[in-house]
């Protein structure tokens, strides 16, 4: 393979791939999605004395434990001690890692199947498919995206020790990419541990081969040691499981199948081709007896089902592209006449040109189409895709111009020890921006366990369905929320709540307005900051709970 052919189609996934990028960061002047726990731990990271920080606070009155995998906020705490701003980290850093994706997937498609061509389609579906990288282009793909990327690294390494006999090197590999990744990010830890299992039970299935997997699960633990001692000996060790079931990511219940095919297809925001091709890719592969490499790619999504939407790159590049080519090469195999294109056949050139136009081939012809017909929209409609900013969009922002100009104010003249109840997905940025405690949060609370993580989960509920401020006050106080609130904080209209879009009723603003248990203190276009009185909640409430 000579190296400027495999550089040169590299460098046009990575174009295609930052056209969409681009159309992302031009239209979000705030990062999508949520991150603000992400940043208040980078935060607490470079302000901290110890190795390990125990508590994020600003996240519950008595803030989260910290025990989520910290090499993400390490590199993200360098870069605020010299000064990044943090919000502009995650809206730029994010779609720069995701760029490294795509080299990182074009070289493992190439590696799999000894094709540029084919590196090159994968390449691009993993860098514009919104529908997949959505997670990895919002604001908390710069922790996700190094976890991807640290899976990718150990999934190859395992692939070329079993599947190519890769020795030492690859063993080696596998080991780092395995313990960079544990210290990374805990789905992304499970499914390179999936991959790496999956690599020799499909390739290998010997006792030598069982045991150098368990060398390579042991090196990768003994790498990020330092944290989970630390993190066992301060929390117990627990916490870990505390932390996967509160969630319940990892599930293996047949009756998600369903579930399965439906996020494979996916509510996809452009023509889904690259599923339907990474069908064909696996059928093709099999159909040569060359099951291995799907097998080998489907595990880890296999493990988490229903899986998370990011982990389809997986199966969908490498897969979509092997199909994509497959299908090129059956259309020009047809042997259809192609037509002379010389210049001599088009002489209103020949004052341009003064030779004849390099002569193409079926394969090239096919391909050419393809790439105008399909990957050219393709890549078109993802760029619409992304440059979205509502709450029905597939990159919303939850903490909008209305909401940052509230935080700046709630920071400015409220006391540095307030407390406040968020409605929406606002309570998870709200610590970072506004420097006061978010009293209901639900991500970061599934470390303090699943109790705690479905009382936050309920009351985020119950509040954005309430109409009137009996039931605000009722969710407060049933969800023994009432002691801890000095504020409410309501968005007028549409806002972000957990992963979807919702609307509050104008209804509740009237009634908390008129209502005796709350004061408005603050509002604009789309937040209203309500004062609570405790002594006047603690009385009414409970009875009240079946109004929303």
């Amino acid at each position: 393979m000579r190296l400027n052919r495999y550089r040169g189609f590299l460098l046009v996934a990575l174009c295609l791939s930052a056209a969409v990028q681009i159309a992302y960061l031009r239209s979000h002047e705030f990062p999508a999605l949520l991150g603000g726990l992400f940043l208040e731990m980078a935060a607490t990271v470079a302000h901290s004395d110890a190795l390990v920080p125990t508590t994020i606070q600003g996240f519950t009155t008595d803030g989260v434990p910290f025990a989520y995998p910290p090499l993400g906020f390490y590199v993200m705490a360098v870069f605020l001690k010299v000064g990044v701003d943090g919000v502009q980290l995650l809206r730029f850093g994010a779609p720069v890692i995701l760029l490294c994706l795509v080299a990182l997937i074009y070289h493992l498609t190439v590696v799999l199947t000894d094709s540029p061509a084919t590196g090159l389609v994968a390449g691009v579906i993993t860098g514009t498919h919104v529908s997949l990288n959505v997670y990895l282009v919002g604001a908390s793909g710069f922790v996700r995206g190094l976890g991807f990327l640290f899976m990718l690294v150990a999934m190859l390494g395992a692939y070329q020790y079993y599947a190519n006999d890769g020795g030492r090197r690859a063993l080696a590999t596998a080991v780092v990419g395995w313990g960079l990744v544990v210290l990374t990010h805990p789905v992304h830890a499970a499914a390179a541990g999936a991959g790496v299992a999956a690599a020799w039970l499909v390739w290998d299935r010997t006792p030598r081969g069982l045991a150098t997997g368990g060398a390579i699960a042991v090196g990768g633990l003994v790498i990020a040691s330092p944290w989970w001692l630390t993190v066992a000996s301060t929390h117990g060790a627990d916490i870990f499981f505390t932390g996967a079931g509160s969630h319940g990511s990892i599930n293996h219940s047949l009756s998600d199948l369903r579930a399965l095919a439906g996020w494979f297809w996916g509510s996809s925001y452009v023509l889904n081709w690259p599923a339907a091709f990474a069908l064909v890719g696996a059928a093709s592969l099999v159909a040569r007896g060359e099951w291995h490499q799907p097998a080998w790619l489907a595990a880890p999504v296999v493990l988490l089902v229903p899986p998370h939407g990011r982990l389809g790159i997986l199966v969908v590049a490498p897969l979509g592209a092997v199909g994509f080519v497959f299908v090129c090469s059956l259309l020009a195999d047809l042997d259809i006449d192609l037509p002379d294109v010389s210049t001599r056949r088009l002489p209103g050139l020949d004052r341009y040109v003064d030779r004849d136009l390099p002569d193409l081939s079926a394969n090239q012809v096919v391909a050419i189409a393809f790439f105008v017909v399909l990957v050219g929209p393709f890549v078109a409609q993802n760029m619409a895709a992304a440059s979205g900013t509502s709450p029905y969009s597939p990159l919303p922002v939850y903490a909008d111009d209305e909401d940052r100009t509230a935080m700046e104010w709630i920071e400015d003249q409220t006391a540095a020890d307030a407390q406040i109840a968020v409605v929406g997905g606002a309570s998870e940025w709200f610590p970072y921006l506004a420097n006061r405690t978010s009293v209901i949060v639900k991500y970061g609370t599934e470390w303090s366990g699943r109790e705690t993580f479905s009382r936050h989960e309920s009351a985020q509920y119950h509040l954005r369905n309430c109409w009137n401020a009996s039931c605000v006050n009722a969710t407060l106080v049933d969800h023994d929320f009432a002691s801890e609130t000095d504020y409410l904080y309501v968005p007028y209209g549409g806002f972000m709540s957990g992963r979807t879009g919702t609307t509050i009723s104008p209804a509740l603003h009237r009634s908390l307005v008129a209502s005796e248990q709350f004061t408005r203190v603050y509002r604009n276009e789309g937040v209203g900051l309500y004062a609570y009185n405790r002594t006047a909640a603690a009385v009414s409430g409970p009875q009240d709970a079946s109004a929303s």
